[in-house]
């Protein structure tokens, strides 16, 4: 593969590099065996499990919160041992019990003469109402405190996430929430290359931002790249893209910038979504091998793209999403490496939704989307960043999952619980594109060294939006370049047609 990007200077201008790894300690669990995948298992496992791995951390951080509460109120170890009017804290999973949340039971009941009704684009509504289970039991939690932690705006509370609540019981076996803990935010996980041996925590390297520009290394996140679409402008701008990141377009500073780009990452709905179609009503004849059921226009346009791109020595990372054929439960497995061509693609890593990876010396966590589209069902909120925030200091990605989000039933594990913090935090097809620097003395949480500091990184469509994220690998600065076409007239003339 080419090394090099020409241009009319006195020396070829050549591609930055950085170490990749795929860090398989934690993106392992995210795996599923076909050989011993079962779909038997009850989901309850995957609460209990979820309780036992974070109820330790929320119990020590809740300690430390209320070591100097006066009376000094004790852990209840279970939560129907609370008493009334003793000042106590409990943990335990929550359960949002909420009117507006569809119900199996209740679409099974129905009259199947009447239509179902449109889905909704929230559950959240004024009737909602916040309980704590475990093992034991479940107990209603009320009072202002609880009502402003599930209104305010950045709050809320959604199921399946473990909570310690201060206060104590009411007359009417209710329990009156003084404050709340949660397991705040973990320690940021760095490679074992830019680590200590043996552990997960880094040395603590400090951010230099005085790095002259020549010298930053770049990724370059994209999500909703929907190759092979029937709206012309989208496959415009994937042609742009791939053209600017080859150092074929633009001036001399735009190809300088394209070669600091050491790696490219592709955050879900890479293909685009199926069409119905005429020929869709037509019976399916499984029988016949000449003719294919589906297009393979948006594979190979994919394919082509991806080919352009690794023969500019510029590597990938492929994450599925939503729309790509990889499951409709996550963790999505990884798309075949044959649909674009097998071993001829070197460079090309396909990878689980979500996914954990290692560019240089800096973690990345991605994420389909999926998990913040369905919290933001759950809360009054918009800020989607927010929400992604607010999954670090729970220390849980899908805490809505299994209640309303797809998963595969585990048995005797929930990988989507977050032990390490990544110092990339990538969530692909959101609405529009949002960032934020969270941890350390970015917004006063533990800490004030650079170690602490996590990347947020909403992307939205770049079909619709022609937007590409940049990431430094050096300092977690974020920059945004965007590719636009003018309108297709021909597609204009159709339509009027």
């Amino acid at each position: 593969m080419a090394s090099e990007i020409a241009y009319s200077g006195e020396a070829p201008l050549r591609r930055a590099t950085a170490d990749y790894t795929s860090l398989p300690e934690l993106s392992a669990p995210f795996l599923l065996d076909p050989a011993t995948r079962s779909y038997k298992h009850q989901y309850s496992n995957i609460y209990f499990v979820r309780l036992v791995e974070l109820r330790p951390v929320v119990e020590a951080n809740a300690a430390r919160k209320w070591k100097d509460v006066r009376g000094q109120p004790p852990l209840l170890p279970r939560i129907l041992n609370v008493q009334r009017s003793q000042l106590c804290y409990i943990v335990g999973t929550v359960y949002m019990e909420m009117p507006l949340k569809p119900n199996v039971l209740e679409d099974m009941a129905r009259d199947h003469w009447i239509a179902p009704p449109a889905p909704r684009p929230k559950f959240f509504s004024a009737q909602d109402a916040v309980h704590l289970e475990d093992e034991s039991g479940r107990v209603r939690l009320v009072g202002d405190v609880i009502r402003r932690e599930r209104d305010r705006e950045g709050g809320g509370l959604v199921t399946g996430v473990i909570m310690a609540a201060l206060g104590l019981e009411t007359g009417a076996g209710d329990f009156e929430v003084i404050d709340l803990c949660f397991a705040g935010l973990s320690d940021v996980y760095h490679p074992q290359s830019s680590a200590e041996p043996g552990n997960g925590k880094g040395k603590g390297r400090d951010m230099d931002m005085d790095l002259k520009e020549e010298d930053k290394t770049w990724v370059a996140l994209v999500s909703g790249l929907s190759a092979g679409s029937n709206d012309t402008p989208a496959d415009m701008k994937s042609q742009l893209l791939v053209e600017w990141l080859m150092g074929e377009s633009g001036g001399l500073q735009e190809k300088v910038d394209a070669s600091r780009i050491a790696r490219l990452i592709l955050a879900g709905n890479s293909l685009t979504a199926p069409v119905k179609g005429l020929d869709d009503r037509k019976p399916k004849r499984f029988t016949n091998p000449t003719k294919p059921l589906f297009q393979s226009h948006p594979t190979s346009t994919l394919s082509n793209l991806l080919a352009d791109v690794l023969g500019a020595s510029l590597p990938v990372t492929l994450v599925p999403g939503p729309h790509d054929p990889a499951g409709a439960t996550l963790p999505q497995q990884p798309l075949p490496k044959i649909m674009f061509g097998g071993s001829k693609m070197r460079g090309l890593e396909c990878g689980t939704n979500p996914l954990w990876t290692s560019v240089g010396d800096r973690s990345f966590f991605m994420s389909g989307g999926q998990t913040i589209d369905d919290i933001f069902k759950y809360l009054p909120s918009t800020s989607r960043l927010a929400m992604a925030r607010r999954t670090l200091e729970w220390q849980h990605i899908a805490p809505t999952a299994p209640d309303t989000l797809w998963i595969y039933p585990f048995s005797d594990a929930d990988p989507f619980v977050i032990r390490h913090r990544p110092d990339v935090y990538v969530v692909g097809n959101q609405p529009e594109f949002e960032t934020a620097l969270v941890g350390g003395d970015a917004d006063g949480q533990r800490g004030d060294t650079h170690t602490d500091k996590t990347r947020i990184v909403m992307l939205p469509s770049f079909a619709e939006t022609g937007l590409v994220a940049l990431v430094c690998l050096e300092t977690l600065e974020c920059r945004t370049i965007n590719f636009e076409v003018p309108a297709w007239i021909g597609d204009e003339d159709v339509k009027m047609e």
